[in-house]
């Protein structure tokens, strides 16, 4: 996908190793998933973001997730996990419960909550250089006020005036939309055996 304008108004997460699975295995499960599914892939995030999904789906007309890779090093927990579970069930923001198909395989650390972003993209799952964000351009989509260094994944406005900090700021590696039912709370989790990968220091 070639670089394009940023959309004012987007989700925003930022991904890496997760559950013992680095980034480039994640995503080519992810591109297996979206082939498997005609576009569409479930994205597992940490936290919850239900208003500010509702308040995007409301907003835009065509609502966007972008994804941009974590610039710290993977904690020891992510990296070798005690546990790895995948979910089989989840909860809509509408509050259906729906029984996730074989073909779509989140997986994360054994948790009591665990989330998913409801994805869709024409084009491969592949890391790019689709523009940049910085911090001070960032404001939580419904309270407006500006984003937490901790919050992973985020619904947020984008000022594409805001004056520049010096903050080199994040790549966008990824772009997809956000399709119906957009955001679901995962249940049913099922305890599997961790795949071992070889971690090499960046």
């Amino acid at each position: 996908m070639q670089q394009m304008d940023l959309p004012s108004l987007f989700c925003w997460t930022r991904f890496g190793t997760e559950a013992g699975e680095p980034i480039g295995a994640i995503l080519h499960r992810k591109e297996l998933e979206r082939l498997a599914n005609n576009g569409m892939f479930f994205w597992g995030v940490g936290n919850s973001v239900a208003p500010g999904m509702a308040a995007l789906v409301e907003q835009a007309a065509t609502p966007e997730v972008l994804f941009s890779p974590i610039k710290s090093r993977p904690r020891a927990a992510d990296v070798a996990p005690e546990c790895v579970v995948r979910w089989r069930e989840a909860t809509t923001i509408a509050g259906d419960r729906i029984t996730l198909p074989d073909t779509v395989r989140v997986t994360s650390r054994a948790s009591r909550s665990h989330y998913a972003l409801v994805c869709s993209s024409t084009e491969p799952l592949e890391v790019g250089c689709l523009g940049r964000l910085r911090f001070n351009e960032l404001r939580n989509l419904v309270s407006g006020q500006p984003l937490g260094s901790s919050q992973v994944t985020a619904l947020v406005t984008h000022e594409h005036d805001a004056v520049a900090d010096g903050e080199d700021g994040y790549l966008v590696a990824l772009r997809a939309f956000l399709v119906e039912p957009y955001f679901v709370r995962l249940a049913a989790p099922c305890v599997e055996e961790p795949t071992r990968f070889e971690h090499r220091a960046a």
